[in-house]
Order: C-alpha cells, then structure tokens, then sequence
C-alpha cells in the first residue's frame, strides 16, 4: 500500500489488515484461546451432535439466556421480541430498511465505524451527525438533543473508537427525550462486555418507558471463535411486527452448532469471570501499546478508555492518518485511519489512527515493538 491508495471504507482496510504480518486493523476477538475454551474447541463434535438434536428454540433460548445474563441485562432475559441474525451489519441493515420503509431520518454518532453510515445511506435514510463530543458534555446535552432535527437517535454504546459511553441517569435523559419527542433510540451495544463500569440494566429503563427502540448486540468483538457470531435485534413493541417481516424475508435461523458454541463461551466467561477471559488481555495489551508509544508522535486521546481499541491522536503537523497508515501497512503493519471514522466530515478525524487490542499477548507485544520502530524510523514521523 503506497501513500496515494485510498479505500471508501473501512472494511476495505480491515481486508488489507487480514493479511497483513501484524494486523491490528479488525477490531474482531483475535485474542486466542485460554486453557478453557481450548476444552470447549475439543468438544466440537458432541457441540455439533448436541445441536443435531436439540430444537431450535431450545438453541436460541439457551443462548439469549446466557448472553443476557452474563451482560446483567436481566429484563432482556425471555425478552419475547429479539431477532437473531448472523453479524452485528445484518442486524443494522434491518434497522436501516425498516427506518427507509417509513421514511424516517437519523441522528447517527459521530465518530463511528463507517459502516453504519454507509449501510444507512444504502437505504437512503437521511442522516445527520451528532457530535460525541456534545454529548460528553453534560451542560450541552439538553441542547443538543432539542437542536435535533431526526426521528430516530442513534448511538454506539460503548463507542468504537473512543469508548464514550453513557451513565445511567444520562441514558435515562435521553430515553426521556425520545419519548417525549417520540423519536425512536437506536443502540449499538456491540462491545458492551469491554465496560467494566457496575452493571445496570438498560433494558429495563427502555421497556419501562415505552420508548421506541431497536437494540443490536453481538458476541462477535468478545469471544475468539473464529467469527462464528451471532447478532441479536431487541425491538420495542410497537415496531416489532415491521421488522420481523423484514427479518422473515432474508433469514430463518441462526445455525444451532454456532448457537450452542457461542454459549459454551459465555458460560465459561460466567464460570471464570470477564476479568480473566476478556479484560485483562485487553489491558495488558494495552498496556504494551502505551510503553511502545512513548516518546512518539502517536499518543492516546482517550488514556481511560476499556474498549478494545485504542484511538491515536498524531501529534505531528502535517502528518495525516493516511500517512501514518501507508508507513505500517508498508511494513505489514495494519491499522485503521481515522478519518473514516469521522463519516460526516473525514477531515475531523484526519489526525488520528486505530488500533485493535483483542491480540494474542505475546504477538501483540512484539507487534508493538514493531510498531515502535517504524514509526521512531520514519523521516518525518520524530516527536
């Protein structure tokens, strides 16, 4: 990759990163197996035998169960009106056709993962940013959300890039809003098992309003199974029986071996806790990543951040995320610009870069040294 490449998006880069020596562009579960769900990969067959036998329903209940439990969300658990799909976009495309067969039009967070961006403007649904920052600040948030000119909100909770994400009587304030502006709240919780904060159930507030929502979840950016995922659409009831016509013409069913697979790994997390099977490799990787970074012109914006990526600012004038990316993917290093990220207006997010933590430990340390060096290497790239 030279200098002059440009992708559309970022998928298009995580393609790129996939085969790279060192990718830290997908910000999938690549982190690898612990001695546990090395057990569970060994039992294949009877997963696969037992899922031969059992009914779907049984599969899908099992899982939701699971799922729903390990994230606190005990209102969701027997949740009636939750639809299972096969990633996290096919979940958001669904949303989006329902949004563009109604005509309505979206307030999307800004910075995001393009893709939703692009699977929204796909359908033709009308958009307009909302700016993370106003919504950090505490002050702005009334104002914001009244300046808005949208029937739906739409937020990713915690955020992918930065790790925003919302307090309790924050998100309240907001399904609030809806409510009363009878708007329809739109939530990507794809990475909500990266918040270490208390758990607190959201689902309860949202059925307990009556606010009109669409929840996308998903077990994909969590647990190293080889992107054998599954995405799980919550509906309020009011929309319920639009979207799951929409659901019945393109999906049956979720297959039961990954159902049963994916909840064999939540259990195990239930059993061994999100500290030792999620959190700490992402820490620690973290944590290499800072040390590398010292002393270069790529620093953290976000230093409190538990998600599992960083967002690099480049304090450097005159060097561009692009820049920076071309240089690592030259020395097969991948990594997401973050221009991208900023869907409304790339030139917002031109100083900054993403790197995926969910790594290996060991590779992910080395990969940092690499890192380190062809960046402190590079004419032009010195602090």
């Amino acid at each position: 990759m030279t200098s002059e490449t440009r992708y559309t998006n970022l998928t298009r880069y995580e393609d790129i990163g996939l085969n790279s020596k060192f990718n830290l562009a997908d910000g999938h579960a690549h982190q690898g197996q612990n001695p546990t769900q090395r057990e569970i990969v060994a039992s294949l067959p009877e997963l696969f035998h037992a899922a031969e036998q059992a009914f779907q329903s049984d599969s899908e209940r099992e899982f939701q169960q699971a799922f729903y439990s390990l994230a606190g969300q005990h209102s969701a658990i027997g949740h009636p009106r939750t639809l299972l799909c096969y990633s996290a976009s096919l979940s958001t495309d669904l949303a989006a056709t329902y949004l563009a067969s109604r005509g309505l039009s979206v307030a999307l967070l800004q910075p995001c993962f393009d893709n939703l961006a692009t699977i929204l403007r796909r359908r033709n649904v009308a958009l307009t940013p909302l700016g993370e920052d106003r919504l950090r600040n505490t002050a702005a948030l009334d104002e914001t959300l009244d300046a808005m000119h949208a029937d739906a909100v739409f937020l990713t909770l915690p955020n992918n890039p930065t790790g925003f994400n919302l307090t309790p009587d924050r998100f309240r304030a907001i399904v609030d809003h809806c409510v009363a502006h009878h708007r329809i709240l739109i939530l990507d919780c794809t990475f909500r098992f990266f918040d270490i904060s208390p758990l607190w159930d959201q689902y309860e507030v949202l059925e307990d309003s009556g606010v009109s929502y669409l929840v996308v979840e998903d077990s994909g950016k969590t647990w190293p199974t080889q992107d054998l995922k599954c995405s799980i659409l919550a509906v309020s009831r009011d929309l319920y029986a639009g979207v799951l016509e929409l659901h019945d013409d393109i999906l049956l069913n979720v297959s039961p071996f990954i159902l049963r697979l994916l909840t064999a790994y939540i259990r195990d997390t239930q059993e061994a806790g999100l500290e030792r099977t999620v959190w700490r490799t992402i820490r620690r990787n973290r944590q290499a990543l800072r040390r590398a970074l010292a002393g270069t012109i790529l620093t953290p914006e976000f230093p409190d951040s538990t998600v599992s990526v960083d967002w690099l600012r480049i304090n450097r004038p005159g060097i561009r995320s692009e820049d920076v990316v071309a240089t690592l993917g030259r020395a097969q290093i991948g990594v997401l610009p973050g221009d991208h990220f900023h869907w409304a207006d790339h030139e917002a997010g031109a100083r900054f870069i993403r790197i995926a933590l969910a790594r290996p430990p060991e590779w992910f340390a080395t990969a940092c040294g690499h890192l380190r060096d062809v960046v402190l290497s590079t004419p032009g790239f010195t602090a």
